[in-house]
Protein backbone atom coordinates (compact mmCIF):
# COMPACT_ATOMS: atom_id res chain seq x y z
CA UNK A 1 0.00 0.00 0.00
CA UNK A 2 2.86 2.37 0.78
CA UNK A 3 4.39 1.74 -2.66
CA UNK A 4 1.05 2.34 -4.36
CA UNK A 5 0.57 5.55 -2.40
CA UNK A 6 4.02 6.77 -3.44
CA UNK A 7 3.29 5.99 -7.09
CA UNK A 8 -0.02 7.86 -6.95
CA UNK A 9 1.50 10.78 -5.08
CA UNK A 10 4.38 11.06 -7.56
CA UNK A 11 2.01 10.88 -10.53
CA UNK A 12 -0.20 13.55 -8.98
CA UNK A 13 2.80 15.87 -8.42
CA UNK A 14 4.05 15.23 -11.95
CA UNK A 15 0.66 16.34 -13.30
CA UNK A 16 1.17 19.80 -11.79
CA UNK A 17 4.90 19.89 -12.49
CA UNK A 18 4.20 20.21 -16.23
CA UNK A 19 0.91 22.04 -15.88
CA UNK A 20 0.81 23.48 -19.41
CA UNK A 21 1.39 20.10 -21.03
CA UNK A 22 -1.07 18.45 -18.66
CA UNK A 23 -3.68 21.11 -19.39
CA UNK A 24 -3.26 20.71 -23.15
CA UNK A 25 -3.52 16.91 -22.96
CA UNK A 26 -6.54 17.11 -20.67
CA UNK A 27 -8.25 19.68 -22.93
CA UNK A 28 -7.86 17.49 -26.01
CA UNK A 29 -9.17 14.46 -24.15
CA UNK A 30 -12.07 16.53 -22.79
CA UNK A 31 -13.04 17.46 -26.34
CA UNK A 32 -12.74 13.82 -27.37
CA UNK A 33 -14.92 12.47 -24.55
CA UNK A 34 -17.47 15.25 -25.04
CA UNK A 35 -17.73 14.39 -28.74
CA UNK A 36 -18.10 10.69 -27.90
CA UNK A 37 -20.86 11.42 -25.39
CA UNK A 38 -22.66 13.85 -27.72
CA UNK A 39 -22.37 11.28 -30.49
CA UNK A 40 -23.97 8.74 -28.15
CA UNK A 41 -26.78 11.20 -27.38
CA UNK A 42 -27.26 12.01 -31.08
CA UNK A 43 -27.35 8.34 -32.09
CA UNK A 44 -29.86 7.55 -29.36
CA UNK A 45 -32.04 10.52 -30.31
CA UNK A 46 -31.82 9.81 -34.02
CA UNK A 47 -32.56 6.11 -33.53
CA UNK A 48 -35.66 6.98 -31.48
CA UNK A 49 -36.78 9.58 -34.00
CA UNK A 50 -36.30 7.28 -36.98
CA UNK A 51 -38.08 4.47 -35.13
CA UNK A 52 -41.04 6.75 -34.42
CA UNK A 53 -41.21 7.65 -38.10
CA UNK A 54 -40.71 4.16 -39.49
CA UNK A 55 -43.19 2.66 -37.01
CA UNK A 56 -45.86 4.76 -38.72
CA UNK A 57 -44.90 3.59 -42.20
CA UNK A 58 -47.39 1.14 -43.66
CA UNK A 59 -46.62 -0.40 -47.02
CA UNK A 60 -49.98 -0.63 -48.76
CA UNK A 61 -50.54 -3.49 -51.18
CA UNK A 62 -53.54 -2.57 -53.35
CA UNK A 63 -55.86 -5.39 -54.42
CA UNK A 64 -58.00 -5.60 -57.54
CA UNK A 65 -61.78 -5.49 -57.13
CA UNK A 66 -62.22 -9.13 -58.19
CA UNK A 67 -60.15 -10.57 -55.36
CA UNK A 68 -62.03 -13.03 -53.12
CA UNK A 69 -61.97 -13.42 -49.34
CA UNK A 70 -59.98 -16.66 -49.69
CA UNK A 71 -57.39 -14.94 -51.83
CA UNK A 72 -57.09 -12.10 -49.29
CA UNK A 73 -56.60 -14.69 -46.54
CA UNK A 74 -53.92 -16.39 -48.68
CA UNK A 75 -52.04 -13.12 -49.14
CA UNK A 76 -52.24 -12.27 -45.43
CA UNK A 77 -50.94 -15.70 -44.46
CA UNK A 78 -48.02 -15.48 -46.88
CA UNK A 79 -47.09 -12.01 -45.64
CA UNK A 80 -47.37 -12.95 -41.96
CA UNK A 81 -45.01 -15.86 -42.58
CA UNK A 82 -42.36 -13.40 -43.76
CA UNK A 83 -39.87 -12.93 -40.86
CA UNK A 84 -39.43 -9.27 -41.81
CA UNK A 85 -43.14 -8.45 -41.40
CA UNK A 86 -44.40 -7.16 -38.04
CA UNK A 87 -48.13 -6.96 -38.85
CA UNK A 88 -50.66 -7.13 -41.69
CA UNK A 89 -53.99 -5.27 -41.66
CA UNK A 90 -56.78 -5.62 -44.23
CA UNK A 91 -58.48 -2.39 -45.35
CA UNK A 92 -61.70 -2.91 -47.31
CA UNK A 93 -62.94 -0.60 -50.07
CA UNK A 94 -65.51 0.85 -47.66
CA UNK A 95 -62.87 1.51 -44.98
CA UNK A 96 -60.54 3.05 -47.55
CA UNK A 97 -63.28 5.42 -48.70
CA UNK A 98 -64.15 6.37 -45.12
CA UNK A 99 -60.48 7.17 -44.41
CA UNK A 100 -60.21 9.15 -47.64
CA UNK A 101 -63.34 11.16 -46.75
CA UNK A 102 -61.86 11.89 -43.32
CA UNK A 103 -58.64 13.18 -44.85
CA UNK A 104 -60.54 15.44 -47.28
CA UNK A 105 -63.31 16.51 -44.94
CA UNK A 106 -62.80 20.20 -45.81
CA UNK A 107 -63.13 19.71 -49.58
CA UNK A 108 -66.84 19.45 -50.27
CA UNK A 109 -66.45 19.14 -54.04
CA UNK A 110 -64.31 16.02 -53.70
CA UNK A 111 -66.70 14.57 -51.17
CA UNK A 112 -69.66 15.12 -53.45
CA UNK A 113 -67.80 13.52 -56.37
CA UNK A 114 -67.51 10.21 -54.56
CA UNK A 115 -69.98 7.84 -52.97
CA UNK A 116 -69.98 4.32 -51.64
CA UNK A 117 -71.82 3.10 -54.75
CA UNK A 118 -69.14 4.62 -56.99
CA UNK A 119 -66.06 3.91 -54.87
CA UNK A 120 -62.85 4.25 -56.93
CA UNK A 121 -60.56 3.21 -54.08
CA UNK A 122 -59.22 -0.37 -53.98
CA UNK A 123 -59.06 -2.64 -50.97
CA UNK A 124 -55.55 -3.06 -49.60
CA UNK A 125 -53.28 -4.80 -47.13
CA UNK A 126 -51.34 -2.45 -44.85
CA UNK A 127 -48.03 -4.14 -44.08
CA UNK A 128 -45.67 -2.97 -41.34
CA UNK A 129 -42.13 -4.32 -41.35
CA UNK A 130 -39.77 -4.84 -38.42
CA UNK A 131 -36.78 -3.27 -40.16
CA UNK A 132 -37.33 -0.46 -42.72
CA UNK A 133 -34.10 -1.52 -44.43
CA UNK A 134 -35.81 -4.73 -45.53
CA UNK A 135 -38.76 -3.23 -47.37
CA UNK A 136 -37.48 -4.72 -50.62
CA UNK A 137 -38.64 -8.15 -49.48
CA UNK A 138 -42.24 -6.88 -49.84
CA UNK A 139 -41.49 -5.65 -53.36
CA UNK A 140 -40.12 -9.07 -54.24
CA UNK A 141 -43.20 -10.75 -52.82
CA UNK A 142 -45.71 -8.71 -54.86
CA UNK A 143 -43.68 -9.37 -58.02
CA UNK A 144 -44.41 -13.10 -57.81
CA UNK A 145 -46.83 -14.12 -60.64
CA UNK A 146 -49.28 -15.83 -58.26
CA UNK A 147 -49.52 -12.60 -56.23
CA UNK A 148 -49.28 -10.01 -59.00
CA UNK A 149 -52.49 -11.23 -60.66
CA UNK A 150 -54.43 -10.38 -57.50
CA UNK A 151 -53.21 -6.78 -57.28
CA UNK A 152 -54.36 -3.47 -58.70
CA UNK A 153 -52.49 -3.07 -61.98
CA UNK A 154 -52.42 0.74 -61.75
CA UNK A 155 -50.50 0.91 -58.47
CA UNK A 156 -49.95 -2.48 -56.81
CA UNK A 157 -47.82 -1.17 -53.89
CA UNK A 158 -47.24 2.17 -52.13
CA UNK A 159 -43.51 1.49 -51.70
CA UNK A 160 -42.62 3.06 -55.02
CA UNK A 161 -42.00 6.43 -56.64
CA UNK A 162 -41.85 9.36 -54.20
CA UNK A 163 -42.81 7.20 -51.21
CA UNK A 164 -39.90 4.86 -51.84
CA UNK A 165 -37.52 7.79 -52.31
CA UNK A 166 -38.63 9.41 -49.03
CA UNK A 167 -38.33 6.19 -47.03
CA UNK A 168 -34.95 5.38 -48.55
CA UNK A 169 -33.69 8.89 -47.75
CA UNK A 170 -34.74 8.57 -44.10
CA UNK A 171 -32.93 5.25 -43.78
CA UNK A 172 -29.85 6.54 -45.65
CA UNK A 173 -29.64 9.70 -43.53
CA UNK A 174 -29.87 7.69 -40.31
CA UNK A 175 -27.11 5.32 -41.41
CA UNK A 176 -24.87 8.18 -42.62
CA UNK A 177 -25.28 10.17 -39.40
CA UNK A 178 -24.41 7.19 -37.20
CA UNK A 179 -21.35 6.31 -39.27
CA UNK A 180 -20.21 9.95 -39.25
CA UNK A 181 -20.45 10.04 -35.46
CA UNK A 182 -18.31 6.91 -35.16
CA UNK A 183 -15.71 8.24 -37.61
CA UNK A 184 -15.44 11.64 -35.88
CA UNK A 185 -15.17 9.97 -32.47
CA UNK A 186 -12.45 7.61 -33.76
CA UNK A 187 -10.50 10.55 -35.21
CA UNK A 188 -10.54 12.46 -31.92
CA UNK A 189 -9.63 9.35 -29.93
CA UNK A 190 -6.62 8.92 -32.21
CA UNK A 191 -5.65 12.59 -31.81
CA UNK A 192 -5.93 12.24 -28.02
CA UNK A 193 -3.68 9.19 -28.03
CA UNK A 194 -1.06 11.06 -30.08
CA UNK A 195 -1.20 14.17 -27.87
CA UNK A 196 -0.86 12.17 -24.63
CA UNK A 197 1.82 10.01 -26.23
CA UNK A 198 3.90 13.12 -26.91
CA UNK A 199 3.13 14.55 -23.46
CA UNK A 200 4.43 11.42 -21.74
CA UNK A 201 7.42 11.33 -24.10
CA UNK A 202 8.37 14.87 -23.12
CA UNK A 203 7.82 14.03 -19.46
CA UNK A 204 10.23 11.08 -19.79
CA UNK A 205 12.92 13.32 -21.30
CA UNK A 206 12.33 16.00 -18.65
CA UNK A 207 12.74 13.49 -15.80
CA UNK A 208 15.64 11.62 -17.36
CA UNK A 209 18.06 12.39 -14.50
CA UNK A 210 15.42 11.58 -11.89
CA UNK A 211 14.75 8.24 -13.55
CA UNK A 212 18.48 7.41 -13.59
CA UNK A 213 18.73 8.12 -9.88
CA UNK A 214 15.71 5.91 -9.17
CA UNK A 215 17.33 3.10 -11.15
CA UNK A 216 20.57 3.47 -9.20
CA UNK A 217 18.83 3.20 -5.82
CA UNK A 218 17.07 0.01 -6.93
CA UNK A 219 13.58 1.18 -7.84
CA UNK A 220 11.54 -1.47 -9.66
CA UNK A 221 10.45 -1.01 -13.28
CA UNK A 222 6.80 -0.57 -12.32
CA UNK A 223 7.66 1.91 -9.55
CA UNK A 224 9.31 4.05 -12.23
CA UNK A 225 6.57 3.52 -14.81
CA UNK A 226 3.67 3.78 -12.38
CA UNK A 227 3.62 7.59 -11.99
CA UNK A 228 3.54 8.04 -15.78
CA UNK A 229 0.59 5.65 -16.07
CA UNK A 230 -1.28 7.32 -13.23
CA UNK A 231 -0.60 10.76 -14.67
CA UNK A 232 -2.08 9.72 -18.03
CA UNK A 233 -5.03 8.07 -16.30
CA UNK A 234 -5.56 11.27 -14.31
CA UNK A 235 -5.93 13.15 -17.60
CA UNK A 236 -8.76 10.78 -18.48
CA UNK A 237 -10.49 11.12 -15.10
CA UNK A 238 -10.52 14.93 -15.18
CA UNK A 239 -11.52 14.98 -18.87
CA UNK A 240 -14.37 12.53 -18.18
CA UNK A 241 -15.78 14.68 -15.38
CA UNK A 242 -15.62 17.87 -17.47
CA UNK A 243 -16.86 16.17 -20.66
CA UNK A 244 -19.80 14.55 -18.86
CA UNK A 245 -20.75 17.87 -17.26
CA UNK A 246 -20.66 19.59 -20.66
CA UNK A 247 -22.79 16.83 -22.19
CA UNK A 248 -25.38 17.19 -19.43
CA UNK A 249 -25.50 20.95 -20.01
CA UNK A 250 -25.98 20.49 -23.77
CA UNK A 251 -28.62 17.80 -23.29
CA UNK A 252 -30.73 19.43 -20.59
CA UNK A 253 -30.23 23.09 -21.52
CA UNK A 254 -30.34 22.77 -25.30
CA UNK A 255 -32.54 19.69 -25.55
CA UNK A 256 -35.92 21.37 -24.93
CA UNK A 257 -35.31 23.72 -27.88
CA UNK A 258 -35.10 20.86 -30.39
CA UNK A 259 -37.41 18.38 -28.64
CA UNK A 260 -40.14 19.14 -31.15
CA UNK A 261 -37.90 18.08 -34.04
CA UNK A 262 -36.02 15.13 -32.63
CA UNK A 263 -36.87 12.59 -29.91
CA UNK A 264 -34.45 13.03 -26.99
CA UNK A 265 -36.50 11.05 -24.47
CA UNK A 266 -34.34 7.92 -24.65
CA UNK A 267 -31.11 9.90 -24.17
CA UNK A 268 -32.61 11.98 -21.34
CA UNK A 269 -33.89 8.85 -19.59
CA UNK A 270 -30.47 7.23 -19.82
CA UNK A 271 -28.61 10.27 -18.46
CA UNK A 272 -31.19 10.80 -15.69
CA UNK A 273 -31.63 7.19 -14.57
CA UNK A 274 -27.98 6.13 -14.76
CA UNK A 275 -25.72 9.19 -14.26
CA UNK A 276 -23.03 7.18 -12.49
CA UNK A 277 -23.00 4.64 -15.32
CA UNK A 278 -22.49 7.46 -17.84
CA UNK A 279 -19.71 9.04 -15.76
CA UNK A 280 -18.13 5.63 -15.13
CA UNK A 281 -18.18 4.76 -18.84
CA UNK A 282 -16.62 8.13 -19.72
CA UNK A 283 -13.94 7.65 -17.07
CA UNK A 284 -13.24 4.11 -18.28
CA UNK A 285 -12.75 5.38 -21.84
CA UNK A 286 -10.60 8.30 -20.65
CA UNK A 287 -8.41 6.05 -18.51
CA UNK A 288 -8.11 3.56 -21.37
CA UNK A 289 -6.96 6.29 -23.79
CA UNK A 290 -4.51 7.72 -21.24
CA UNK A 291 -3.02 4.41 -20.13
CA UNK A 292 -2.76 3.11 -23.70
CA UNK A 293 -0.94 6.26 -24.81
CA UNK A 294 1.34 6.12 -21.80
CA UNK A 295 2.22 2.45 -22.35
CA UNK A 296 3.10 3.16 -25.98
CA UNK A 297 5.35 6.06 -24.98
CA UNK A 298 6.99 4.10 -22.15
CA UNK A 299 7.68 1.06 -24.32
CA UNK A 300 9.41 3.26 -26.90
CA UNK A 301 11.26 5.88 -24.87
CA UNK A 302 11.76 4.46 -21.37
CA UNK A 303 14.37 1.72 -21.48
CA UNK A 304 14.74 0.03 -18.09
Amino acid sequence: MITLWRILNTGFRNFFRNLWLSTAATAVMTITLTIVLLSLISNSALTSTIKNVTDKIDISIYLNDAVTADQVAYLRTKLEQNPDVASVRYISKTDALAEWRKQHATDQKLLQATSETDNPLPASLAVRVKDPKKLDSITTFVAEPSVAKLLDTKEPISYSGKNKTTIDRIISFSSFFKKSGLVISAIFVTVSILIIFNTIRMAIFTRKDEIEIMKLVGATKWFIRGPFLFEAAFYGIIAALIGTALSYVVLFAGGPRIQGYIDLNAAIDMFQSAPFLVIGAAMALGIFIGVTSSLLALSRYLKL
